[in-house]
């Protein structure tokens, strides 16, 4: 089955192409935006943007062997960021027959990186990055689900652009406005938090069953150790909270 490239990421950056293509190159800049703190975080990073990346310069773009490619182009007065990956296909199948609808990890990391290198580029170029996370959290039961008792509206509807806000269970709350969205990502802008940006991604229950799982990513920028330290302890407690509870009616 002959494979084509299928663009995967097509969004639009408000910063110059210069400023993009510096955030993939320079390991230091990639730390700031790609993924989320853990200790083999610059191992990875040195991986896959040095070692496995072949960067034209002249062009700004970047291949690895999979076949996936980032494109930087110039748009307007900003830039243009493509993330093109293989086509989805099935083994011994026609041409004719989709693989779409199926959920790919890969795909999503992609979207979610895309979002955070924009974020970064377009609003804290300038700031070193620090990440609080929650990995693999069960997205709960229909009658129970997580992200309802953590007080987020389903994914999916929100209008990017719009205005939010979110009232944790001790009746804190955080708001600011919908950066990006997809079928199953959000990313919300944090005011409370200097503008940070949390995102929200979730895996189907057919990818990790039964109930599907929650991934919750929050970049903020240029905080200082005790500060963090709050945001941390703010942070945790508030999706702790939503699994303490599931667990407790389990």
């Amino acid at each position: 089955m002959a494979e084509q490239q299928r663009v995967l990421v097509d969004v639009p950056v408000g910063a110059p192409p210069d400023v993009v293509w510096s955030a993939l190159r320079d390991p230091a800049l990639v730390g700031r935006w790609f993924g989320w703190d853990y200790d083999g975080l610059a191992a990875e990073i040195r991986e896959i943007f040095a070692e496995q990346a072949d960067a034209d310069d002249d062009v700004r773009t970047l291949s690895w062997p999979d076949g996936d490619r980032i494109v930087v182009t110039p748009a307007g007065e900003g830039t243009s960021l493509q993330v093109l990956r293989a086509g989805h296909g099935i083994p011994g199948a026609s041409d004719e027959v989709p693989f779409d609808g199926v959920y790919d990890a890969v795909d999503e990391g992609w979207i979610t990186f895309s979002q955070q290198l924009r974020f970064l580029v377009e609003r804290h170029r300038d700031q070193p990055r620090r990440t609080i996370s929650a990995h693999g959290l069960d997205l709960g039961p229909e009658d129970s689900p997580l992200l309802s008792r953590l007080g987020l509206r389903e994914l999916g509807g929100e209008s990017v652009g719009g205005g939010y806000e979110v009232r944790r269970a001790d009746g804190t709350t955080f708001s600011g406005e919908v950066y990006f969205q997809t079928d199953l990502q959000i990313g919300l802008t944090v005011a409370e938090e200097d503008d940070a940006l949390l995102v929200v991604a979730r895996t189907p229950p057919a990818s990790a069953p039964p109930n599907g799982q929650v991934m919750f990513v929050l970049s903020t920028y240029g905080f200082d150790d005790a500060r963090f330290a709050e945001a941390e302890r703010r942070w945790s407690g508030w999706w702790g909270e939503g699994t303490a509870d599931q667990h407790g009616a389990e």
